[in-house]
């Protein structure tokens, strides 16, 4: 059996996490004090004939830990390879530090960034087809740029992969399984394949303490195998790279708005639409979660004012929009995050679409609800400002360029039948709703990119786009 229950981690071990959790890039919670409290934990074999089977070989267990605080109540996985201490390759940067427990020294290290997990998480998945025999790890390295999840890179398994293990888990099917499959199942091919997965089930008895997203399906996927997209770029990286060079990005800007239409066209024809929004509700949502982040925020509290008087304007422009039929966009499935980061480009591909997860920082259920299409348009618009400021470009008109391209080329190829005046009123409202919820995150952890999406606020609440 590949996969089984196993214990729970030990106080030593746990104490080890508690030190170790927080420094991570991945962490979901910065600033907050929460309580790592053990959940269940899943031991896994060894593929066939890799290890010996002794006493000697190394454990490979994960653990799932609820985070329980103020506010706060998520669940992720911490992956975890336990080597005796003395054996060969203790060390390197997968290791945590070191427990004695079972009456010996045990090495501590990140199953994300280890051989040994990646083997048998493979071991354990579901195929979409035929398992490659053997899985050749061989060239596997993890990726150094962590985000809100860990990759590693196979290049030797099934011709070349990406191994995602996921780490603020959601409890039933995960969106970014679930919509690659349905996206690449009627031929779309902007997003790499999912090839494997590894879902884990548990008895009803565990969800006896469990947090309110606890569903009847009672499973969670912790690990996504997918195609590896040969020779593309990060987005984000590529963007930065043409900023640091004072280089036009709107050819290329142009080209992702295109495809991201293609996607949202793509979505609709896989999941269906719903009703059109209710304006109301909207700025009723989106002022909201504004409160939320200026009450979070001592720069926002400054411009409450202003952010009020925002959604004042916007509430009264889509007033009028809302007597006429079919003039607001329905919900629909979409991406949920999108920004520079989560896309792909390689000369040969164009453009691909990654991690269909949702904001990190956001309930599972608010997450993966019908949304608006454009909400993912202001997520790429956002990013324009983040490659500027990062890539340090000279050229003030640089994400202007980037953005008024993108947005065109969206607006050409979408097939919403959305008014282009209404879709831009939205657009500028999901915009400034995603540059607070920036500003809120950036204040958490990285203060100096603090004036980023500031400058964006500013730009909004003025009347620019």
């Amino acid at each position: 059996m590949a996969l089984r229950r196993t214990e729970l981690p030990s106080p030593a071990l746990l104490a080890l996490l508690d030190d170790w959790l927080p420094t991570r890039r991945w962490y979901p919670v910065k600033g907050v004090d929460v309580r790592h409290v053990p959940w269940i934990a899943f031991a896994l074999d060894p593929p066939t004939g890799a290890v010996p089977p002794s006493d000697d070989a190394p454990r490979v267990v994960l653990h799932l830990l609820r985070l329980l605080g103020d506010g706060v109540e998520l669940v992720v996985q911490v992956p975890l390879v336990l080597e005796r201490a003395g054996a060969a390759a203790t060390g390197g940067p997968s290791r945590i530090g070191e427990v004695v427990e079972d009456g010996g020294t045990w090495v501590v290290h990140d199953g994300a960034a280890h051989p040994a997990c990646w083997g048998a998480l493979l071991a354990a998945s579901t195929w979409d087809g035929a398992a490659p025999e053997p899985v050749d790890l061989e060239g596997g390295r993890a990726l150094a740029v962590e985000q809100s999840n860990s990759s590693v890179l196979l290049p030797g398994t099934a011709g070349g992969t990406m191994l995602k293990v996921l780490r603020a888990i959601a409890i039933g099917p995960n969106p970014d399984l679930t919509i690659p499959r349905a996206l690449a199942a009627q031929g779309w091919s902007g997003v790499p394949r999912p090839l494997a997965w590894l879902e884990v089930t548990w008895d009803a008895e565990d969800d006896a303490e469990r947090t309110p997203e606890a569903t009847p399906e009672r499973s969670a996927h912790l690990a996504i195998l997918s195609e590896f997209v040969d020779g593309a770029r990060d987005g984000f990286d590529l963007a930065c790279a043409y900023a640091g060079q004072d280089a036009s990005f709107a050819d290329l800007a142009f080209d992702l708005g295109r495809v991201l239409a293609d996607l949202h066209a793509a979505l609709r024809e896989a999941f269906g639409t719903g009703a059109p929004v209710d304006a109301a509700w909207l700025v009723a949502d989106l002022r909201r979660r504004s409160e939320e982040a200026v009450a979070s925020s001592r720069a926002l509290a400054r411009r409450a004012d202003g952010v009020a008087a925002f959604w004042d304007r916007t509430a009264q422009r889509l007033a009028g929009v809302t007597r006429v039929p079919d003039a607001l966009p329905r919900l629909q499935t979409v991406h949920g995050d999108l920004h520079l980061g989560q896309v792909l480009h390689a000369r040969r591909f164009g453009w691909k679409v990654l991690d269909f997860e949702g904001e990190p920082l956001r309930p599972v259920a608010e997450r993966t609800r019908p949304d608006l299409a454009l909400r993912d348009v202001a997520g790429i618009v956002r990013s324009f400002d983040y490659a500027a400021a990062v890539g340090r470009a000279t050229n003030p008109g640089w994400a202007v360029q980037a953005r008024s391209a993108f947005l065109e080329a969206y607006a050409r190829a979408d097939t919403a039948g959305v008014d282009r005046d209404t879709s831009e009123a939205l657009v500028r409202a999901l915009t400034l709703d995603k540059a607070l919820y920036e500003v809120v995150y950036e204040s958490r952890n990285r203060p100096d990119w603090e004036p980023i999406p500031l400058a964006a606020v500013d730009r909004l609440l003025s009347g620019n786009s």
